[in-house]
């Protein structure tokens, strides 16, 4: 799989580099998804999309209330279509890619959501992601009217105490969530947590091929953040990339030279430059 390291084939990607807000969610996701699967045809699973907010779109009266709004959405969603949160398999990374969500209807709570976010942005409904510990809701409405929704349980409507049970529920400990929990959250903190999500089922199972470009994805959005740097650097060490991975080796350990791990990053470090000095 070929290395893009500028992006230049994830135009709104490169646009959330910039810092830019106004960026296209459902574009990067997709995005996303043509790294595991190149050529993927990007138009068509948008117009997939678009087709269902067109249902939704032709529910609602034009003075339509957000509930009512919602729930057609999850009328759509979770009723006519059958889209679920895949319990059984939780960490197949399937669940995160876009195009397998809608063609599977099958997901967790961050790719559930970017779909719902998706359609309630088509409709004309302001929504935004709650970046939960341990799960991930979307949510209308502001300060104590604000309506929470929880896409991986069918659109479930929830208030501040009811977040709370989920995320004990989830989380199987005590939950104490701050008001910054609760708010709404970055398109930035939208997409690390999905690479996030992606780069620890890839890493479990010691996928390391398929684990690059989104480590490389998550070292540009975190702009060269240490212990990411660290990780793309193993990683194009057990992809034979010696090379790449000389420079994020030498970063990590530039910028943690007293890193617990310091002395084992060094020695894989010699080792990266040895298979270089070798090759040259």
């Amino acid at each position: 799989m070929a290395s893009d390291q500028n992006f230049e084939s994830s135009p709104q990607f490169r646009r959330l580099l910039q810092g830019e807000q106004n960026v296209d969610l459902t574009a990067i996701g997709l995005e996303i998804a043509m790294d595991a699967y190149p050529g993927l045809d990007t138009v068509a699973w948008t117009a997939h999309i678009d087709a269902l907010a067109d249902r939704v779109r032709d529910r609602c009266a034009p003075e339509a209330k957000p509930r009512q709004i919602l729930g057609q959405i999850n009328w759509v969603l979770f009723v006519e279509e059958g889209f679920q949160g895949n319990s059984d398999d939780y960490y197949d990374p399937r669940n995160s890619y876009l195009n397998d969500v809608l063609d599977r209807k099958l997901g967790i709570p961050l790719s559930l959501s970017l779909l719902y976010l998706a359609i309630a942005d088509r409709v004309g409904l302001e929504m935004a992601g709650v970046n939960l510990p341990g799960h991930f809701l979307v949510r209308t409405g502001w300060g104590n009217s604000a309506l929470f929704v929880d896409p991986f349980h069918e659109g479930e409507f929830l208030d501040r105490s009811g977040c709370l049970r989920r995320v004990e529920e989830v989380t199987g400990e005590p939950a104490d969530l701050s008001e910054e929990q609760f708010a709404p959250c970055s398109p930035a903190l939208i997409v690390a947590r999905m690479l996030r999500n992606l780069k620890a089922v890839y890493l479990n199972e010691g996928d390391f091929e398929a684990s690059l470009p989104v480590m490389r994805r998550l070292v540009a959005l975190t702009d060269g953040k240490p212990l990411e740097r660290r990780d793309l650097g193993v990683g194009c060490l057990h992809t034979q990339r010696a090379g790449e991975a000389i420079d994020h080796l030498q970063a990590y350990l530039q910028a943690c030279p007293t890193a617990e791990d310091a002395r084992d990053i060094a020695i894989l470090l010699r080792a990266a430059k040895r298979d270089v000095a070798e090759w040259n």
